[in-house]
């Protein structure tokens, strides 16, 4: 098992129990205590677990995979907004990636009006609705497919990604804060969003004022690094101050 896979699954551990003892570690993953011992030292010096005696627990307010079907329902009104702006900058002929997550699912519907484009997604919900409401051509990444969100994973996912040019990459996420950037739940979610801002020209951040000031377990990049963040007007006014002082591009919808 990968150094990274084994903490992933440590970290899904304490999400689903709330703690765990070094023991029960070790025996689930079948490595050695001191192994687990390191994995709960690295978790604890990245924020994301406290160690205690004999064991680790999970640092609250760090933000898990939320299912498809609860995010489809959250700030509906506000991603729409998002989408209906994220839209209107793509060009007939360009070829662009949408990410996984309903917020590029609302992107997506709005770009049935645009002529001969190329669409990349890892998203097989995006991909299925795109395959039969539109004339494009369609991509998708295939890879491992995890069940609670149709998103594609894994080392065929990031090779498939490596070997194309984008336009622009839409990327969605579920955790902003300031000071530790865009992060994600898991190392897997956040190696194909790192690799989709690599292959375009130009990476933009969809995502609602909810997802401010919450952090996951995988980071992807500092909030600077995206060449635009569209997000709505319910941010807080002191972050979008912050943000502004340090040149990040935003537009507020």
């Amino acid at each position: 098992m990968l150094l990274i896979d084994r903490r992933n699954m440590i970290v899904e551990y304490l999400e689903e129990f709330g703690s765990a003892k070094v023991e029960e570690l070790a025996k689930k993953l079948n490595v050695t205590p001191m192994t687990v011992r390191r994995d709960l030292q690295y978790l604890e010096d990245n924020n994301i677990a406290s160690r205690t005696f004999g064991g680790a627990i999970l640092k609250s307010g760090l933000t898990s995979e939320i299912p498809y079907k609860n995010k489809i329902i959250s700030n509906r009104d506000e991603k729409k907004k998002i989408a209906k702006y994220a839209a209107s900058l793509v060009q007939n002929g360009q070829i662009i990636f949408l990410d996984s997550g309903t917020t590029n699912m609302e992107i997506a519907k709005l770009l049935k009006s645009k002529q001969n484009l190329t669409i990349v997604t890892t998203d097989i919900k995006i991909a299925g609705f795109l395959s039969f409401s539109t004339n494009f051509k369609i991509l998708c990444t295939g890879g491992l497919v995890q069940n609670s969100t149709g998103t594609c994973l894994g080392s065929h996912t990031i090779e498939f990604l490596k070997g194309i040019n984008v336009d622009i990459s839409f990327i969605g996420t579920s955790s902003i804060t300031l000071e530790n950037g865009v992060s994600t739940p898991t190392f897997e979610k956040s190696d194909v969003k790192k690799q989709a801002i690599k292959s375009a020209k130009k990476s933009i951040l969809v995502v609602d004022n909810s997802k401010f000031g919450k952090e996951s377990f995988a980071k992807i990049c500092n909030v600077d690094e995206f060449d635009l963040i569209i997000t709505d007007i319910g941010l807080n006014k002191k972050t979008y101050e912050i943000l502004n002082s340090k040149s990040v591009n935003i537009k507020l919808v």
